[in-house]
């Protein structure tokens, strides 16, 4: 694993390890305060954007550009380890956060929310498995980019993505900031295990297809 990818795996673990104790024993975040009241200065008109924004991150949204990826993976550059790769991570990130959920029990932020919730507030789920999708899409997108150009725009569209589906759940008040960071920091780990048994397999693979 390069150097810069161990740097920002062992900040996801920190800001993980961190953000879980202190909601475990129910402890505040200056951070939560703070990053909300920037949010608060959005207008009103901005609401249905961020409603938008948002289901890029739910189910039918992630469920969408997953059927996308998985058909470009298989159909067009037949690489059957990152098809399996990304379906695997995704199905079973969905079902991770939701037993993070129950395990933390957060109460969701005590303000109007403007969409419909019913799960527990810790881990954001949209961050994290918003984290897993785009992330390891961008990742197998690049990986097959030859120009550098369209590796950094791939980057840049990705982060891009994720920092609105994140801004958006707070926005909407139905997640403190520090439950969307630690969605974050936990889909990026969950992502960079499963970029880790990819290449793993790709190589088995590759070694066992005839020539």
């Amino acid at each position: 694993m390069k150097k810069k990818s161990m740097v920002f795996l062992l900040i996801a673990v920190f800001l993980t390890i961190f953000i879980s104790i202190k909601v475990a024993v129910h402890s505040s975040f200056w951070m939560d305060a703070f990053i909300a009241g920037l949010f608060s200065h959005v207008p009103a008109a901005a609401i249905p954007f961020f409603i938008e924004v948002t289901e890029l991150g739910d189910k039918k949204g992630i469920g969408v550009v997953a059927l996308i990826m998985l058909v470009w993976l298989l159909l067009k550059k037949r690489n059957y380890p990152g098809a399996a790769m990304l379906a695997l991570s995704i199905a079973l990130a969905n079902e991770t956060y939701k037993l993070l959920k129950d395990v933390f029990v957060r109460p969701r932020p005590d303000l109007e929310h403007l969409i419909k919730v019913e799960s527990y507030s810790y881990p954001s789920g949209h961050a994290m498995v918003g984290m897993v999708v785009y992330f390891t899409i961008a990742y197998l997108l690049i990986e097959a980019s030859q120009s550098k150009l369209s590796k950094w725009i791939i980057a840049l569209l990705a982060a891009i993505i994720l920092l609105f589906i994140g801004a958006s759940r707070i926005i909407l008040q139905v997640h403190y900031p520090s439950d969307v960071i630690g969605g974050y920091a936990l889909g990026f780990i969950w992502a960079a295990i499963w970029i880790f048994f990819y290449h793993s397999f790709k190589q088995l693979y590759i070694k066992k297809r005839p020539s």
